[in-house]
């Protein structure tokens, strides 16, 4: 039912604060009313909109479906009692307004995933396949490289209770999970196929966001833009590595508020109808099959303050 994730909503104290941090990123940012959203370049698609408020915290999260999908997923919140509430934040968007068993707000539209203004292939020489012949692959310019984010790829959120959101997502919103460990984490797809995973669900006491993942061009921009944001200020939190759960490799960076972005590159994909075998191990199975040191304590670490909603 669900095919696509559109864009996250976080409420941030300080929308300058933001803008600096993401325009950092790599995104372009414009005013929406009292809200400062951003996009990737040559995408017409809102990836991160940001709301003013007192405290940061996840906001909502934006789906999208057909109007297939749209139908079946009104019947199955009739079906599960998941109560339709009026819209909570003013998005420029209508669909329909729910909450998950964490408390978090979720929206639900009839759209389609925009597709990202440049793709060029990128020219790699490996074992058996030379294709960059007479050409160099680097030069001292190289480091100068801007980095412009493809796309918003998934986000992973906290939630009290693992099962019980997993439930949620996959009996009431059709998605299907790719890899999990325990009750610790999970990693869920859309039921039509796609990306390892769109949206991923971390322990913890209560809701709050783990981090936003942008997808680059290749292993290169992601170190590039790591080491940028790095040269701004901005804390290294993971990496550089590849993980197990989604194979892509990452760098993760802090943002303002002590939530993460990731800049990915190379995830799995699986197709609708792949009889995919999700691991079901332990953290650490899931976690990286390499990285420049291992994570730190604070990695999993819910910098959010509980809702008293």
């Amino acid at each position: 039912m669900i095919r696509s994730l559109q864009h996250v909503g976080m409420t941030v104290p300080d929308l300058e604060v933001g803008r600096a941090f993401y325009e950092a990123v790599g995104l372009q940012a414009r005013m929406a009313g009292e809200h400062l959203v951003m996009r990737c370049k040559g995408r017409a698609q809102d990836q991160v909109r940001l709301i003013p408020g007192a405290e940061k915290q996840l906001s909502y999260v934006a789906f999208g479906t057909d109007a297939q999908g749209m139908h079946a997923i009104r019947e199955s919140l009739s079906y599960h009692g998941v109560v339709l509430h009026p819209a909570p934040f003013e998005i420029g968007s209508e669909g329909l307004w729910f909450r998950d068993p964490s408390g978090d707000w979720v929206h639900v539209s009839e759209s389609e995933s925009m597709p990202a203004g440049h793709l060029p292939t990128p020219e790699l020489n490996t074992p058996g396949r030379y294709r960059r012949i007479g050409e160099r692959g680097c030069t001292p310019t190289s480091r100068l490289r801007r980095v412009t984010p493809l796309r918003l790829g998934h986000l992973i959120k906290f939630t009290s209770d693992i099962n019980r959101s997993i439930a949620f997502y996959t009996q009431v919103l059709g998605m299907k999970v790719s890899d999990r460990a325990g009750d610790a984490v999970a990693f869920l797809r859309c039921g039509c196929g796609g990306d390892h995973h769109v949206l991923g669900l971390a322990k913890s006491t209560h809701s709050g966001l783990h981090h936003l993942s942008f997808e680059v061009m290749d292993i290169d921009e992601i170190q590039l833009g790591a080491q940028h944001l790095m040269s701004l200020g901005y804390e290294s939190a993971f990496g550089l590595g590849r993980h197990v759960a989604g194979s892509n490799y990452f760098h993760y960076i802090r943002d303002p508020w002590n939530s993460l972005i990731e800049y990915f590159w190379d995830i799995d994909v699986i197709p609708e109808d792949c009889e995919w075998e999700a691991i079901d191990g332990t953290p650490q199975d899931v976690t990286a099959v390499w990285a420049a040191s291992p994570p730190p304590e604070t990695f999993i670490k819910n910098f959010e303050v509980a809702r008293d909603d």
